[in-house]
């Protein structure tokens, strides 16, 4: 059985510079890399490294930026069987600079011919499935894959990041585990506080989990099974690159949810998956192995 991913694909280009420019001047960086990601790509290959089995379903185009993005994300071990290519379509990329304190700044292009109909997706592969995990950047492929694996009883994991309230609101409904970035979740509930910004998520609908990311201060989860919002801190590190962290958590929540843990060890692992990835300069090119995170987590004093 293996882990189903579905949404952003984008080829990224990452500058690493000594500050972020306030204003319109040209700027040397340090270093510079270029590497397939993307919100559900990057999750794809947190679970591929450490060690599940995963399916990426997700649109690009059939241009040369496409195929090096799938060559890339195919050597990572995730299955690409379902990345399909459109004609007349630009594959998605992004540019990114990355400060000295990890900090960055995206500016990522989605090309509106993307096709939108998820008619072509393979949902008899759900009920086989261990989790299935969607982003925000193509709804209603999220909201299909989703609908299908609450119906067939398949954890349904939804990385509920910046989007308009309109496609939160036809996405969060439907996932068994939201799991809100800052920014989504203030979008998402009127209440200011995070904790009643959670409980007030969770009283509207059906899901086991509710919780939000919040970077190094690691994350806030409530579960239905105990009606409360705990905190679970994250590492102390020094960041060097933040990008894709969220992306790396959720993938590491994800894997660590089908190992039938508690959900505190869960979210610990996430957390320091995460805090790994923010260790290394490259966006996702930081997610760690498994054995790299056992290490990390035996030193730590927790255990995989």
């Amino acid at each position: 059985m293996s882990f189903i991913c579905l949404g952003a694909a984008t080829w990224d280009t990452i500058f690493q510079v000594d500050a972020i420019p306030a204003a319109g001047i040209k700027v040397l960086p340090i270093r510079a890399v270029q590497v397939a990601s993307g919100m559900a790509t990057a999750a794809a290959i947190t679970i591929a490294r450490l060690g599940g089995q995963v399916e990426l379903w997700t649109r690009i185009g059939a241009d040369a930026t496409g195929e090096r993005y799938a060559l890339e994300v195919k050597s990572e071990g995730v299955n690409t069987d379902f990345v399909r290519q459109h004609d007349g379509v630009v594959t998605p990329f992004s540019s990114i600079i990355v400060d000295k304190e990890g900090e960055r700044a995206v500016i990522p292009f989605f090309d509106p011919a993307l096709p939108a109909d998820p008619a072509w997706l393979p949902l008899d592969h759900v009920a086989a499935s261990r989790a299935v995990m969607t982003d925000m950047r193509w709804p209603r492929g999220a909201a299909t894959l989703l609908a299908e694996a609450r119906r067939v009883g398949v954890p349904a994991i939804l990385d509920a990041d910046t989007a308009p309230l309109a496609d939160l609101q036809t996405l969060v409904p439907l996932a068994s585990h939201v799991l809100f970035s800052e920014p989504a979740l203030a979008i998402y509930s009127h209440k200011t506080a995070q904790v009643e910004a959670l409980l007030d998520v969770a009283s509207q609908g059906t899901a086991e989990v509710v919780g939000v990311t919040l970077g190094a201060a690691g994350a806030l989860i409530w579960t239905r099974a105990t009606g409360q919002v705990q905190s679970i801190a994250a590492p102390q590190i020094k960041s060097v690159d933040t990008l894709n962290a969220g992306d790396v958590w959720h993938g590491a929540f994800a894997w660590g949810l089908v190992q039938q843990w508690p959900i505190e060890k869960v979210v610990r692992i996430a957390n320091l998956a995460a805090a790994m990835k923010c260790e290394v300069f490259g966006g996702r090119l930081g997610t760690p192995t498994l054995a790299e995170l056992a290490k990390r987590a035996k030193a730590l004093g927790q255990a995989i």
